[in-house]
């Protein structure tokens, strides 16, 4: 089994609208499990990624992720140690956001997530459950960030 959880997809935007959309609070409460960003964004800065009030409600703490920035290069690289603390004392993993901006205004994604240091955590990351219940992974957050970059709107609006 690959320790590597790796999803590629396209967003027509610009490399940097698809970069605040994943370092700044206005953009990470919008798709995915939502929730404001803390982000110290120099090698060695401190990443959080806070719970929403339905989070809480669930039964989860004040944060749901944290970890440092180990790389960054605005809008192209951003990686992290990334430690979900709904599994405590899990080892951190590596998460890795690639992000290369076309000519024609489209920006291919990659999300690279190693998870060799926590390979229990694959499965979780790779999706396919309920997204309410916190099972869509990787693949639901990613739709959500598309959905949101290109439309404005959270994926989880009624649609118009």
């Amino acid at each position: 089994m690959s320790t590597d959880v790796i999803h590629t997809i396209y967003i027509n935007a610009p490399a940097q609208r698809i970069w605040d959309a994943i370092t700044t609070s206005e953009g990470t409460s919008q798709w995915g499990y939502g929730g404001e960003v803390e982000i110290d964004p120099r090698p060695g800065g401190t990443y959080r990624n806070l719970s929403t009030p339905d989070m809480v409600a669930f039964g989860m703490g004040p944060v749901a992720v944290e970890g440092e920035v180990l790389e960054i290069d605005p809008p192209r690289l951003l990686v992290l140690s990334w430690s979900p603390t709904w599994r405590e004392g899990a080892p951190a993993t590596r998460l890795t956001w690639e992000l290369t901006e076309y000519p024609n205004g489209q920006t291919k994604v990659v999300l690279t997530h190693d998870v060799s240091a926590a390979p229990d955590q694959a499965e979780e990351l790779n999706g396919g459950g309920d997204p309410e219940g916190g099972g869509g992974g990787w693949p639901w957050s990613l739709s959500g960030l598309k959905t949101f970059v290109e439309t404005g709107r959270p994926m989880d609006a009624p649609a118009s």
